[in-house]
């Protein structure tokens, strides 16, 4: 099985891997930018020499410094999970001092933020461990099984100058790997990134043995590495990977083509954990369930079809709060009906629309999964779509030690895949399957993405409630202001019913579960609108 694995990376990194594409935007001018004009020399360096401690060991070294003070800041929260978790508690043992080693004044503002003064300073040298034992899409793992770190929780950076370029180097313990998105050659272990976004941008797993495999669509170099806990079989990894494969080939469809040339799914299966989070040339997916030749979706492959998704959705095409991004304090914003929402229905009907699984599936998961709790779930009523955004970093992953009441809760994922459901299918029926939901989203990228660059970190701009709404209604040819007041900004119920009716298909309630039948008389023009949607096809 090591072999195998070893054998495999190999194989896969030397078949052509090439750079991730480099972000268009960053070289905006100065004017766009709140940076300093005067770009620090950053870089980073992460050691693991004792696994079994869990401590990583962190250095930054910095250099053309000017003026008399520095500050550092530890990231509160995480882009892709919005609650507040202060990675800071995780740090200790820091010290700062001068090139010669001489220790540097510092003292600490608040529980993340270190002023050092710098006065006749032109180079530093911090130093630092991190405590990291949770896998997951945002906190770190170190153990003797492999070593997993989401940068936000891992890597401090300087103040006014995430902007600036930063190298990272990484010291691998002997006979482990690495593999992150940017990862070109075998145990590479060094990188360059354009700003400290990117940086943290990249998760990284780090392991004795990795599975890697790759294939090509639409000229892109994908590749899948599982890190695997126990014995699995060839047979199994052929079809998670011919899986993976089919999630991207349907998705490219919707958008396009993502602007890079390499993206890397980065997967843990069978250890202890779940989670999957988006980044601009990866995704990372924990599943605790091992591969079983019994599963209709082998474990990791329905995260994956939602993660992907978010090459596009998030990452790209972005709500304007979501890059850059302030890691100094935790994020309100009202979009994430459309940002995770819209990717929670998309990557439901992936599945099906790509051929993972039967299509005889798709109706139930459509009546139980995204219709269902958007009419019968009592927090629908009291939290519209905008309002379950902006109070994401209440529940996503946040405890509140105290007892709140469950009724006031609706997640922003479902009530966002029950409006994308109900707008798929009204564009269908008002263009007579000409348009769907995906012109809706190619509308909203050319409102945002393919606009003047806003600032370093990335093309166009972050998109606004108003660049939604007016994407959807040019889709439907219709102005659908009053709609977004009432069902977005408000709490009214969808009517499923009729935008169901005018694909030939009808919703039937009641009992344990609900379902969706075909009309037995339905006309061709409903013929064209039902098989379009569950096809994904329009035109």
């Amino acid at each position: 099985m090591q072999r195998r694995s070893l054998l495999s990376f190999t194989i896969a990194l030397a078949l052509g891997c090439r750079a991730p594409a480099t972000m268009s935007g960053s070289t905006s001018s100065p004017a766009t930018q709140s940076a300093p004009t005067t770009r620090y020399e950053i870089a980073y360096r992460i050691a693991m020499p004792d696994p079994a401690s869990h401590l990583f060991d962190v250095r930054i070294d910095i250099g053309n410094i000017t003026g008399d003070e520095l500050r550092l800041q530890m990231p509160v929260w995480s882009p892709g999970r919005y609650a507040r978790f202060d990675f800071a508690r995780t740090v200790e043992s820091l010290t700062i001092t001068g090139a010669a080693g001489a220790p540097v004044s510092w003292a600490r503002e608040n529980g993340s933020l270190w002023r050092v003064r710098t006065t006749g300073v032109r180079q530093l040298v911090v130093q630092y461990r991190v405590f990291a034992n949770t896998l997951s899409g945002t906190f770190s793992v170190l153990d003797t099984a492999h070593a997993n770190w989401n940068g936000a929780s891992v890597f401090m950076y300087v103040v006014d100058h995430k902007p600036d370029p930063v190298s990272l180097h990484v010291d691998l313990p002997a006979g482990w790997h690495i593999m992150n998105g940017d990862t070109r050659t075998p145990d590479q272990t060094d990188y360059h990134f354009e700003n400290y976004d990117r940086l943290i941008d990249t998760p990284t797993e780090v392991a004795p043995a990795l599975m890697v495999d790759s294939f090509n669509v639409d000229g892109r170099l994908y590749r899948s590495m599982v890190h695997y806990n126990g014995p699995s079989t060839a047979a199994l990894r052929r079809r998670f990977v011919g899986d993976v494969q089919k999630i991207v080939r349907y998705e490219n469809t919707v958008f396009g083509a993502p602007p890079l040339e390499m993206y890397t799914f980065i997967f843990n299966i069978g250890y202890a954990g779940g989670d999957g989070m988006e980044h601009l040339y990866s995704t990372q997916i924990i599943n605790r369930q091992p591969w079983r030749d019994e599963d209709m979706a082998l474990s990791g492959i329905s995260s994956a079809s939602h993660e992907y998704f978010h090459v596009w959705n998030v990452k790209r095409v972005r709500p304007i709060a979501l890059g850059p991004f302030d890691y100094s304090r935790e994020q309100y914003q009202p979009s994430l009906w459309v940002a995770e929402g819209w990717t929670q229905y998309y990557g439901e009907v992936a599945l099906f629309r790509g051929s993972v699984l039967p299509r005889d599936g798709f109706y139930p998961m459509i009546a139980n999964a995204i219709v269902r709790p958007n009419l019968t779930d009592p927090g629908r009523k009291e939290v519209s779509a905008r309002m379950a955004s902006f109070e994401a970093p209440f529940w996503d992953g946040a405890r509140a030690g105290y007892a709140v009441n469950p009724s006031s809760f609706f997640s922003y994922y479902t009530k966002g895949a029950g409006l994308a459901l109900y707008l798929d299918l009204f564009i269908r029926s008002r263009t007579n399957n000409a348009r769907s939901l995906d012109d809706a989203f190619r509308n909203l990228r050319r409102l945002s993405w393919e606009q003047a660059n806003a600032s370093y970190y990335l093309q166009g701009r972050g998109y606004t409630e108003e660049d939604v709404e007016r994407a959807v209604s040019e889709a439907a040819g219709i102005d659908l202001h009053d709609w977004f007041t009432s069902h977005v900004g408000g709490t009214e119920d969808p009517d499923y019913d009729t935008v169901l009716s005018a694909a030939g298909l009808r919703l039937v309630r009641g009992g344990d579960e609900w379902s969706i039948e075909e009309m037995p008389n339905a006309t061709a023009g409903q013929r064209r609108i039902r098989d379009g949607w569950i096809t994904g096809r329009s035109g």
